[in-house]
């Protein structure tokens, strides 16, 4: 066969939410501004299996019989790239979770806002929670003000991220051959034969600082540093293979039996093994600026806006629950500069926008950070460097009810860094042009539009 049904996955969620909003006079200058409210809500996830030819190895599906490629080594089972999913990564199950929360907020004496938040959730698979908010504004002047927040963070794990399992053709890194790597649901017998623990959920604590200043009526500038620290983080393990030399000091061979990874993962017939887990913990510091200013030119109103971030996220401690894998076999040392320099570490918006009457023009600048990866290119960090991309757009008003507008993103056509020629092998060597890994922004270059908005 040339093609076949791989498989389908599917997700619903239901949410009902009853909130209540207004104010309560407390006998204070102003009155007290209160929230509260419920929401249920249901998640169900399913896997259904593909057509067998899109899993199966060989006609019978037997991995006792020798079915050999075109190299002499053993044929990769089912659909090449993405074998379809298995009677054995399906799945149709699901969570329930309720929610109560309140929120206040009051000003003393006109300068000083004082606002607190709770709220309380109850899963069907992780118990309860309970997470708050405090926050507070003190307008100094008519024209400045502090502000600061602080507040406790809980996230579940995505159903996804329970429920998924698949079994995919990767590349090795080390040896440019295809492999079989597993992606093992939590609480599965690949995850349990390492011990390692289900996921549980995420815990943070952030805090935020800054001030906003208007000097003037088309001035604003504000500023806000920020600080997330967060425990048990959910993420992708690295990819788990087969050790080459047993504890024994001896290499793996088929009677070794001292070679406890390659014994777990050769009877389900895959090169290696990756999984969500909760193995790290990470601190998160940043900056975000964002001015505004308006004024009339050339006839028209001129609107500028300067948009400003700056982030840095590092991994604080790294933790398995197996005796088997160590913290850093579990979560090696290529994750750890994906999470930490895999996204860009700045990223600034400067913006113009001109109107006149029906017409108005847009430019734009975006600037990304550089990034770096490491994931498959073993014992070399290729970092891909930052660059600015630039749009724009005209936009005409046809009367009341019609827009049309033409524009461009990355109008200049800008590409990212190629894979190193030498150093990223095999890649490059295999026709690979980009990375995928991770990259500051994408590899589809300029993109044009026109569009029309009509009103009725």
């Amino acid at each position: 066969p040339t093609s076949a049904d791989t498989g389908t996955l599917k997700f619903q969620q239901t949410t009902l939410n009853f909130d209540v909003r207004g104010s309560v006079d407390i006998g204070a200058s102003e009155p007290l501004s209160l929230a509260t409210g419920l929401e249920y809500r249901r998640e169900d996830y399913a896997i259904e299996a593909g057509d067998p030819v899109s899993y199966t190895y060989g006609r019978t599906n037997n991995p006792a019989i020798q079915i050999l490629n075109q190299n002499g080594g053993f044929a990769a089972p089912g659909i090449q790239g993405f074998p379809g999913f298995s009677p054995n990564e399906e799945v149709d199950d699901g969570r329930s979770n309720y929610a109560l929360y309140v929120d206040a907020e009051t000003r003393f004496g006109g300068k000083f806002l004082l606002g607190g938040a709770l709220r309380f959730e109850d899963y069907s698979d992780f118990g309860n929670t309970l997470t708050g908010k405090l926050s507070a504004r003190w307008d100094i002047t008519d024209t400045f003000a502090l502000r600061g927040t602080i507040a406790t963070g809980f996230r579940a794990p995505g159903v996804q991220q329970l429920f998924y399992s698949q079994r995919s053709t990767n590349i090795d890194p080390t040896t440019g051959l295809l492999a079989d790597t597993l992606t093992a649901r939590q609480d599965s017998a690949v995850t349990r034969a390492f011990g390692i623990d289900p996921l549980k959920e995420e815990e943070s604590l952030s805090k935020t600082i800054g001030f906003s200043w208007k000097p003037s009526d088309n001035f604003t500038l504000t500023m806000d540093a920020f600080w997330i620290d967060i425990d048990d983080r959910i993420i992708f393990s690295s990819n788990i293979a087969p050790e080459s030399i047993g504890t024994n000091g001896l290499p793996c061979t088929p009677t070794n039996t001292n070679c406890p990874i390659r014994a777990i993962l050769a009877p389900f017939g895959v090169a290696q093994a990756q999984f969500f887990t909760n193995a790290i913990d990470t601190k998160t510091r940043g900056i975000d600026i964002v001015a505004e200013y308006s004024t009339e030119a050339a006839g028209g109103t001129l609107d500028l806006t300067a948009l400003l971030h700056w982030n840095k996220t590092e991994v604080t401690a790294r933790r398995s629950q197996s005796a088997i894998l160590s913290p850093s076999q579990l979560f090696d040392d290529s994750q750890v500069t994906l999470v930490e320099e895999g996204q860009p570490g700045a990223r600034h918006v400067l913006q113009a926008v001109w109107t006149r009457g029906f017409f108005d023009g847009t430019l734009r600048a975006n600037y990304f950070g550089s990034v770096a990866g490491e994931g498959f290119t073993p014992g070399f960090k290729q970092t891909w460097d930052g660059a600015t991309l630039f749009d724009f757009a005209l936009g005409f008003q046809v009367g009341e009810k019609v827009r049309l507008t033409l524009g461009s993103n990355n109008f200049l056509d800008t590409y990212p860094d190629k894979w190193d020629r030498n150093q990223a092998f095999p890649f490059p060597q295999l026709g690979f042009t980009y990375g995928w890994e991770t990259l500051p922004f994408g590899i589809n270059g300029a993109y044009y539009y026109a569009k029309i908005d009509w009103k009725f």
